[in-house]
């Protein structure tokens, strides 16, 4: 997934999402069939961006599954992250009018890391990550937004990312 980390003084881009989408009970079934279908587990290339700018920042590898009825499991590769720090994702998703997709993810900080360009420090809490992906066939395309939280439930970090995901076969 993809994104650009702003922590109020300054810019990075970290994970992949969009943060805060709610989204209601019954609606998670998704496109079936044809070039649309979500379900799957998909091989996905992030690149973090400066929100502003849309510069690429920090780009590594991750992994998603959308299972049938609308639920999301995934993991990521970036080094953004100290080794153990993130959780594996958990989320959610749903198709939206006009073919697309939006899906929402979280995955708890388990401890604080100083942070190494261009990786911002991070505190342990929760990342939320929020996409819009379109599905072209064994590809789909995503914008992200990310939002990280500290314990309190303050949003400390927020970036954009995009990412180009191709079908696990």
């Amino acid at each position: 997934m993809t994104k650009a980390i702003t922590k109020r003084s300054g810019t990075f881009m970290a994970a992949a999402a969009l943060g805060g989408l709610l989204i209601p009970a019954g609606a998670w079934a998704g496109a079936e069939g044809g070039h649309h279908q979500l379900a799957g587990t998909w091989r996905v290339s992030v690149t973090t961006r400066d929100c502003a700018s849309g510069a690429p920042l920090l780009s590594f590898p991750a992994m998603l599954t959308f299972a049938r009825g609308g639920t999301l499991t995934g993991t990521t590769a970036s080094r953004a992250f100290a080794p153990g720090q993130r959780s594996s994702d958990h989320g959610v998703w749903e198709s939206t009018e006009g073919g697309g997709f939006r899906a929402v993810s979280e995955a708890f900080i388990l401890f604080d890391s100083a942070g190494t360009p261009p990786a911002p420090p991070l505190q342990r809490g929760v990342q939320r990550i929020s996409q819009a992906i379109e599905v072209d066939g064994d590809v789909f395309n995503s914008n992200a937004a990310t939002e990280f939280f500290d314990a309190s439930g303050n949003v400390v970090v927020t970036g954009c990312a995009t990412a180009v995901g191709r079908r696990m076969k």
